[in-house]
Order: structure tokens, then sequence, then C-alpha cells
């Protein structure tokens, strides 16, 4: 016991000063740096105002997530320059990093810890320069009050989640269901109004201290309106049909993002554009079909969920994949047979690797080949295979949750 948890403390160590290397390394700060600087400046707004947002100007960030950069700055002691606020960042993902890994052991098995580790590495040091930690974490405490049938406290964490990113919203349903299921229609209710609570507390809170409504609304749309980015699945597939039917690619970065507009036709990009929409729906109601004995939803269900998410997106950043992997990690052993899992694992592994060798490691090239021919770039067809691999990984759990489904529903069960 005692040499278990020492072994996975120096792990756990090494981990952090490794992604902290690799943070302040030139091979990825060039590009892991933009969106910090404006977190600072967002930060900044707020400390000049007096502790007012009324200042901020145009925003692309929801409330939990402009209050996650004001508290790193207050740490930081105040209002201070870009070079003192990044350590900080850093630091303090750095320290909810360590609680997604204590959580994972203390609540769930040492394997569930050394797999969140695991992962962590693979991501790289992108973690340690957002704020997809903060967000993760919120979604896993949810996630084990849920288990414990605390729907009240999980629907308000998922609320203050929600406030923060949108993606925590594809477990509201389930989480509602499941309160209804449990304890009835109030509960189910009363989980939903949790979640409200949960969100309207970050929001009021921003609207008190010089935050509007309109705001609000402007950040999100400012991200509904972005073009198909080109990390993504459908940011390779889309130039890839259209460079085999010959349509020239029309390049259109804005909103913060590189990416492009599809000229497949009206129709089929708006079909493009929402395609995750019908896969999450048929994955809910596979999830859905678990027995009602099971008031929460399995870990690795919500890895297919959230994945399928982030893979069928128009934009699918790299750090991105961390949001359906902490749920991978607490998987049980006996939803699929060992040499499934190693081999979901090595799909994974590959696809996050290729990951950041397309960004940051080779972004600039990887950019720079939309302007050409791109179907000759190796960057393209790396970030091709990168998101491939993450589709096959998600195949593979796909059928294993059908399987499981089928099992526990067929008339000899």
């Amino acid at each position: 016991m005692l040499r278990g948890i020492i072994a996975l403390s120096l792990a756990a160590a090494a981990l952090c000063w490794l992604l902290l290397f690799q943070a302040g390394s030139e091979l990825w700060y060039s590009h892991l740096v933009v969106d910090p600087v404006v977190y600072w400046h967002r930060a900044a707004s707020f400390h000049d105002g007096g502790g007012s947002w009324a200042q901020m100007g145009m925003n692309e960030y929801q409330p939990g997530a402009l209050w996650f950069f004001a508290s790193v700055m207050a740490v930081a002691g105040g209002k201070c320059e870009f070079d003192t606020f990044f350590p900080v960042l850093l630091w303090t993902n750095i320290v909810l990093l360590v609680a997604h890994v204590l959580l994972a052991r203390v609540f769930v098995s040492v394997r569930a810890a050394w797999l969140t580790l695991f992962f962590a590495v693979l991501v790289g040091p992108i973690l340690l320069c957002r704020f997809e930690l903060l967000v993760s974490l919120l979604v896993l405490g949810a996630w084990l009050l849920w288990r414990r049938a605390f729907f009240l406290s999980a629907g308000f964490l998922l609320g203050a989640a929600t406030a923060t990113k949108v993606y925590p919203l594809l477990l509201v349903p389930l989480l509602c269901i499941a309160a209804w299921r449990e304890s009835g229609p109030v509960r189910g209710i009363g989980a939903l109004a949790a979640w409200t609570a949960g969100g309207l507390a970050v929001t009021g809170a921003l609207m008190a201290t010089g935050g509007s409504i309109d705001g609000i609304l402007a950040s999100l749309q400012f991200h509904f309106d972005k073009p198909f980015g080109v990390e993504g699945l459908l940011g390779s597939g889309i130039p890839l049909l259209q460079g085999l039917l010959g349509i020239p690619l029309r390049l259109a970065p804005r909103n913060g993002i590189h990416g492009f507009e599809s000229d497949l036709g009206a129709l089929a990009t708006l079909l493009l554009e929402w395609c995750w929409l019908p896969a999450v729906a048929a994955i809910v109601w596979i999830i859905l079909r678990q027995p009602r004995a099971e008031r929460c939803a399995d870990p690795a269900a919500i890895f297919v969920l959230i994945g399928a998410y982030v893979l069928l997106g128009k934009l699918t950043a790299p750090q991105y994949a961390w949001w359906a992997l902490p749920f991978l990690a607490l998987a049980s052993k006996r939803w699929m047979s060992q040499t499934r899992w190693i081999f979901l694992l090595s799909l994974l592994a590959f696809s996050l690797v290729l990951a950041q060798s397309v960004y940051p490691l080779n972004y600039s090239e990887f950019l720079e080949c939309f302007r050409g021919d791109y179907l000759r770039n190796r960057i393209f067809w790396l970030n091709l295979a990168k998101n491939v691999f993450w589709l096959a990984a998600l195949v593979i759990a796909s059928r294993a949750l059908l399987r499981r489904t089928s099992e526990v529903n067929s008339p000899a069960a």
C-alpha cells in the first residue's frame, strides 16, 4: 500500500516536471502561449476596473472562465505582467491535475489514478496552458456525487461547469433522468433546478460585477460563428473531399481560429455542422437503456458520449480530448476484454502523440500547407491519421457499450 502511494506520488511529480519543462520549451511555448496572453488581458481588465468587468470589451469566454483568469491574477498578487501571470497559471493547473489524480485514487482505484497520469502525459503541456482542467475537475466531482445519489449537488457543479465550458450540458439529461428514476419526478426536476442554480451563480456573479447578458450571449455567438477548424475530423475530411473533387479550399481564419468554409453545398455543409447531434442523441439513448438500478452513467459510456462530441465538432482543438479521457481512466476492467482494452489504449496513445506533433510542434508548417497543395503535405496526413485513430478508438468503445447494453436487455438476462 505504502509503496504504491510512493510510486504514484513520484510518477505524479515527474509528470508535473515534464509538463512544466515542455510548456517552457520553445518547441511548445510559442504556440501554447497565445491563449494565455488573452487570459492575462481579460484578467487585467477586471483588475484595472477595480473589480469590474464593465470595461472588458469584446470577449469570447464564458463567465466561469473569466473568474478563473481573474483568480489566477489574484493569486499572482493582483495586476501583474504576463511573465508573472503565466507561471501562476501553470502551477494552478498543476494543482488541478493533481486533484484529478487524487480523486481517481481515493474514490475509484489505483488503476484509475495511473491511467489519469498516462493520459495527461499524452495530452501534453497544453493542459497547463488552458482551463480544461478546471472544467473537467468540476465534471468529475459532479459524477462522483452523482454516483452517490447526491443529485442536487452534482447538478450544481455541472451548472458551474457549463457556465465555464458548454460541453458539460451533454450530461445534464442523464443526471436528471437518473434522479427521476431513483426518487421520482420531484428529484429529477430538482436536479435540473440545481444545474440552473449552479450556472446562474457563476453568471450572476459576473453580471453583478459589470458583466452583461448581451456580452455573455455575444461570447456564445462568437464560438457558434467560427469556421471549420483545421485540426478536427471535419477539418481533415472536408479538405480531402474538396481536393479530390477539385474544389479549391476557401480559407477563413476568424474568431481566433484557423479555419475554412465548406464549398460542398449548403445542405451538405449544414449536415456536417450538425452531424454531432444525432450521434450524441443515439449514444444518450443507448446509455439510458442501461439497467435502471444503475443510477449513474458508466464512465466508459460518458467517454463515448463526450469523445463523439469532440470528434464530430467543427472545431476540435487538441486539449478537447481531455474532456473525455478522465472518464475512460475510471472505466471498469470488466468493460471489455484485456486485448481490446490494450488496443483501445494504443489507438488513443497514437492519436494523442500525433496531436502534439501537429500542434504545437509543427503547427506553423501545418497552417502553411493549406496555402498550397495540402494533399502533398505530410502534416496534413499526420493530422488525418490522428483523427482516424481517435475514430477507431471510439468505434471499439461504442461496440463494447452496445454489446453490454444488448446483454443486459436480452431475454436471457
